[in-house]
């Protein structure tokens, strides 16, 4: 079967893009607006750039405002103004948690304690990570870049300055997240 790209409607060209790409990780993303409230978000359009230095991509898709108009959304916003995140890697037991945070407007703080989800100082940046993750990527702003004219999706480089793992993830000085059932995007 073959699918030319330029007849396809928006769904079809979702639909297959990701049954194509897979698996995709699962990045679940804080951040902190100006007025220092925890924004978090997750995304599978996420992967690693570079590792010297050690550079990772978050592809946030702009929403359609009501005059038609493409709107950034709150990661983008928060990243481009406020400089930094943090990356966590959630596991199977996130996803009902990691679904919520999904919808289209951010997590109020009654949502995230719904949630129970806890938070603890980041050592590298000012937003927090989230406390059950077994790995945190503390990340700063580096580039940030207008995907397509119309303007359909912010592309933001981050730059890891910290990472944290469990350490029950550790095993021969390498990182092995296999036993948390770490979360991905996958098709059978």
């Amino acid at each position: 079967m073959e699918w030319p790209v330029a007849i396809l409607s928006p769904s079809e060209k979702y639909n297959l893009i990701t049954d194509c790409v897979v698996p995709r990780p699962i990045a679940w993303v804080t951040s902190i607006d100006a007025a220092g409230k925890i924004n978090i978000a997750p995304f599978s359009y996420f992967n690693i750039v570079s590792s010297e230095p050690m550079i990772v991509s978050l592809s946030v898709n702009r929403r359609l405002g009501q005059d038609g108009s493409s709107e950034q959304k709150d990661t983008a916003l928060n990243l481009i103004h406020g400089g930094d995140c943090v990356i966590h890697i959630p596991s199977h037991d996130h996803a009902p948690a990691v679904h919520a945070t999904g919808s289209g407007t951010p997590p109020s703080q009654a949502q995230i304690d719904a949630l129970g989800l806890q938070f603890s100082p980041s050592l590298q940046v000012k937003t927090p990570r989230i406390d059950n993750c077994a790995v945190a990527l503390e990340g700063r702003f580096l580039q940030h870049i207008e995907v397509a004219q119309p303007i359909v999706a912010d592309l933001i480089l981050v730059e890891i300055v910290h990472i944290y793992a469990a350490d029950d993830l550790l095993h021969n000085e390498r990182v092995h997240p296999e036993p948390y059932a770490i979360a991905a995007n996958k098709k059978p």
